[in-house]
C-alpha cells in the first residue's frame, strides 16, 4: 500500500479502502478465483527504478490477475501454490513463465499434472537477441576483412 500510495500520492489508508473494496468486488464476481485453475502465467516484474520486485500469477483462460506478493523467487512461489489445495493444483495443466530453473522446480512439485511453457515474449527476446548477436558477429568480420584488404565495399549513388 506504501508504494501505490507514494505513486499516486495518495494517502496510505485510502489505498487500503480501495484495495478491500476491489477485492469484495472479485470475490461476489467468482467465489474462489483459484477454482478451475487450468493454464496459469508466472511473472516477476520489477518496479522503484529495478530495485523492487514483485512476483503475479495470471489465469490464462480469462486473463485475470489472480495473485501477487511481493518479492520474487522460489520461496514467493512456492507461497502461492501452498494456498491452493491438493486438487486445485491437481486441475492446472499449463504454466507459462520465464526459464528460470527454480519455477520449473516448483511447477514439477506442485502440479504434477501441468505443462511447463515458455512464455513467448521470452522467446522472442532470447530469438532476437541471438538473431542479434550473430549480426554483430558478421559485421566485425566484414570489418576485418575490409581493414585487411581482402574485400572492397563500393558505396553506390542511387
Amino acid at each position: 500500500m506504501k508504494d501505490v500510495s507514494e505513486y499516486f500520492q495518495i494517502k496510505w489508508s485510502t489505498v487500503g479502502s480501495i484495495a478491500q473494496r476491489v477485492c469484495e468486488s472479485f470475490e461476489k464476481e467468482q467465489p474462489n478465483r483459484f477454482d478451475n485453475l487450468e493454464e496459469i502465467g508466472i511473472d516477476e516484474t520489477s518496479y522503484k527504478k529495478g530495485h523492487k520486485y514483485m512476483t503475479t500469477i495470471i489465469n490464462h483462460k480469462n486473463g485475470h490477475l489472480i495473485w501477487a506478493k511481493k518479492g520474487h523467487g522460489k520461496e514467493i512461489l512456492t507461497s502461492f501454490f501452498e494456498e491452493l489445495t491438493v486438487e486445485q493444483r491437481a486441475k492446472i495443466r499449463y504454466v507459462t513463465a520465464d526459464g528460470a530453473r527454480w519455477i520449473t522446480d516448483c511447477v514439477r512439485d506442485f502440479c504434477p499434472n501441468a505443462q511447463r511453457c515458455v512464455d513467448p515474449f521470452h522467446v522472442v527476446g532470447w530469438a532476437t537477441g541471438c538473431l542479434d548477436e550473430v549480426r554483430r558477429g558478421v559485421v566485425r568480420a566484414v570489418r576485418k576483412d575490409v581493414v585487411e584488404g581482402k574485400k572492397d565495399i563500393v558505396k553506390k549513388k542511387v
